[in-house]
């Protein structure tokens, strides 16, 4: 008995999983109770994905021998591939009692304590597996996963720990990127990801993010072949997909028209099944009732889309609207809770899959439905394919088209998506006094005297990502100094305070003809840091062709009138559909003469900049995308005209009694 159970450990441990198997069965076959075959033939059932078995075959073996801790530890290890995770806690905790030395079980304890939520005993539990065993890999890389769940930077020691007991860990590589793109080291998070997807080729995971640190750091065309790179590996990725939308938005050689093809195809590939066969339809079809109108984001929080809608949200008529917010927001903070006491009703629905949420909202009987993201990171887009409510809208995130069917409107404006282009979109486009509003919970400072006057030079300056200054946009930024010898430029990001990232910027103003000692690189700040900061601009310049949507506006609060050169593309317009809502035209271009043309001949009238300086923060205040009210009311306006036209429609499809 013992030659043939060593004999299937022996296949087990080669991989000879078929072999191993057929040895277990004829140990069982002339002793049915023999625990050590029950449970490697649980073992195999679970390697096997089939962990119903599994936990079948090492409950037997645990009945006939239980003071063995690596059955009790496998059972939890099957349990909790089967979503089983109070029964799991238990037979790991189990195993630790008979063996309170087991590294392993502490890891696997502290992976189902971290998936139920409760990092504090996760992270105790992979400390303990550590000083047990410290040497093992797996305790310092999940170690490290909890702590970045958390958001501690201590993740970065933890991986860095776990590669250099395991070098070839490509999990660790992948994540310690993670966390580093997060801290706002970008160069170095790009060599983890490339050094994750060297170590294992067929990493989707780590193609996505290599994707997304490339673009924040200008190497587009690299970036967009990362992306297709994850689709080719992992085509049911929808985050994937719309992680190529994203950064498509980036590339200068395509328009519209290409945009909204790419959206259709990711609604044909991940959204077209869950349709449902019929439309939901309101049991209420009052046209002036009070509407039921829900908001889905994962951004409610300090994030640039949120003071965009932030003005909406808490300014609604609460006689005409009644607000519901269904939020994946994990980093709650200070605007989370100005958001939530806005809300009739506030749900949390993080933990929910899309299918559990769409069926929340349709419990809710919501009217109108509204996406707040977009294709940004973080969406619940497959929510709408599954047209919980009757009306749907996307708006503010990203208003640049979801390719969904089931998505009824798209907020925009006549500058952001001219008449000519609205054919293409799957929406149907209604207009609002500006796609995107602006509010702020705060008072800002005062914009302060014009910079120029102090310094004898004129400051431009650009507080957008990385991402959106293109070669194009380097080109013309050098020509526009170059036209203004003393000019200097001050650039403003989280990027921007990593040093490799100075660097490579550096060496292209260099490449471009722009001494380095004329441009500034400031990084992330506090919120108040950041609005004081644009008291040293005198004028800021607009990137493309993905310009600056809230950072226009913010920048036009402080008094800082900005430069826009428009594109092909929406993202090329973001910039200008705020400046025509404030009657700014004289600062928008439609090309490289006469972006460069703009910025001179604004920096040669001091002052008329002066005046505009002091004159913008009231401008935008009590403009119709200033006043929180006033675009609250604009667009409540726009509800009530989708409710009506749906309550005509669907009672002219009722059939007569």
């Amino acid at each position: 008995m013992n030659a043939t159970l060593d004999a299937a450990i022996g296949h087990f441990e080669a991989g000879r999983l078929d072999e191993a198997e057929a040895a277990c069965r004829a140990i069982l076959a002339t002793d049915a109770a023999q625990p050590d075959a029950l449970f490697l033939l649980g073992v195999i059932a679970h390697r096997r994905g089939r962990n119903d078995e599994a936990v079948t075959r090492i409950e037997a073996a645990i009945a006939r021998n239980r003071r063995n801790p690596l059955y009790r530890n496998a059972l939890g290890v099957a349990l909790a591939v089967l979503g089983r995770s109070e029964r799991a806690i238990a037979a790991f905790r189990d195993a630790l009692a008979l063996a309170p030395q087991y590294a392993d079980a502490y890891v696997n304890l502290g992976n189902a304590l971290e998936k139920r939520g409760a990092l504090a005993a996760a992270i105790d539990c992979f400390r303990r597996a550590i000083a047990i065993e410290p040497t093992l890999a797996t305790a310092h890389f999940n170690l490290g996963n909890a702590l970045l769940a958390q958001g501690d930077a201590a993740a970065i020691d933890a991986y860095r720990r776990a590669i250099a007991l395991k070098p070839n860990f490509a999990d660790a590589h992948m994540n310690l990127g993670a966390v580093l793109r997060r801290q706002g080291q970008p160069q170095e998070a790009a060599a983890c990801f490339r050094r994750a997807v060297a170590l294992r080729p067929d990493y989707a995971e780590a193609y996505d993010n290599l994707a997304g640190v490339l673009a924040e750091i200008g190497q587009l065309d690299e970036a967009v072949a990362a992306n297709r790179r994850a689709l080719e590996l992992g085509p049911a990725s929808a985050a994937a997909h719309s992680n190529l939308l994203f950064n498509l938005n980036f590339d200068e050689s395509l328009g519209v028209t290409e945009h909204q093809a790419e959206r259709r195809r990711w609604a044909e590939r991940h959204a077209a099944a869950l349709a449902p066969a019929t439309a939901p339809r309101s049991a209420d079809l009052d046209p002036e009732r009070r509407l039921r109108v829900g908001y889905v984001s994962a951004h409610f929080r300090a994030y640039a889309a949120s003071y965009a809608f932030g003005g909406v949200l808490t300014h609604h008529d609460p006689a005409q609207v009644e607000v519901f917010c269904y939020s994946d927001t994990r980093q709650a903070d200070e605007l989370t809770a100005i958001f939530r006491r806005a809300a009739a009703t506030w749900r949390e629905t993080a933990g929910l899959s899309d299918a559990a949420l769409a069926e929340r909202i349709a419990q809710d009987r919501i009217d109108i439905l509204v996406d707040l993201v977009g294709h940004m990171g973080g969406h619940r887009l497959l929510v709408f394919a599954r047209k919980p409510a009757p009306i749907q809208i996307t708006a503010w995130g990203e208003p640049t088209g979801t390719g969904l069917a089931m998505m009824d409107y798209l907020l925009a404006d006549p500058v952001l998506i001219p008449p000519a282009e609205r054919p293409l979109f799957a929406e149907r486009i209604i207009d609002l006094p500006g796609a995107l509003g602006y509010w702020t919970p705060e008072k800002l400072p005062a914009p302060g005297p014009l910079p120029v006057r102090a310094n004898g030079f004129v400051t431009f300056g650009s507080f957008n990502r990385r991402a959106k200054i293109t070669p194009g946009v380097l080109r013309d930024w050098s020509a526009i100094l170059r036209a203004l010898p003393d000019a200097r430029l001050v650039l403003k990001n989280k990027q921007f305070g990593d040093p490799a990232e100075q660097t490579e910027l550096r060496t292209a103003f260099a490449a471009a003809d722009l001494p380095a000692e004329r441009v500034t690189f400031l990084g992330q700040t506090g919120r108040a840091e950041h609005f004081a900061a644009y008291r040293a601009l005198d004028i800021a310049l607009d990137p493309f062709p993905h310009g600056g949507g809230m950072t226009t506006l913010d920048a036009l609060a402080m008094g800082v009138p900005v430069i826009t050169r428009t594109g092909r593309t929406i993202p090329s317009r973001l910039a200008a559909s705020c400046l025509t809502a404030l009657d700014l035209m004289q600062f928008i271009a439609t090309d490289a003469a006469g972006y460069v043309a703009a910025a001179v001949a604004t920096a040669g009238d001091l002052d008329a900049l002066e005046r505009l300086r002091a004159a913008l923060p009231g401008r935008l205040a009590h403009s119709a995308i200033g006043d929180a009210r006033r675009y609250a009311a604009a667009v409540e306006d726009v509800y009530r005209t989708a409710w009506r036209r749906y309550c005509t429609e669907a009672a002219a499809r009722q059939p007569d009694c």
